[in-house]
């Protein structure tokens, strides 16, 4: 599993998640599906999301707060 930063596409009013999952689809689906479980007026899909590359916690020299 990896961390993923899933963002949002151009044109969206979305902010960013951080989220473990096996791979970027993986990552982006999440995402759209927890948005999708909570809005009405909007559906989005895996394609509206943009996604960091993964990001390995052994690369943190320090702690971090990562949410």
């Amino acid at each position: 599993m990896y961390i993923y930063e899933v963002m949002k596409s151009e044109g969206l009013r979305f902010g960013g998640h951080l989220v473990v999952a096996k791979n970027e689809e993986n990552a982006k689906r999440m995402v759209a599906d927890m948005l999708n479980t909570t809005q009405t007026a909007v559906f989005y899909k895996d394609s509206d999301f943009a996604v960091s590359g993964p990001i390995d916690p052994d690369n943190y020299f320090e702690e971090t707060v990562i949410a």
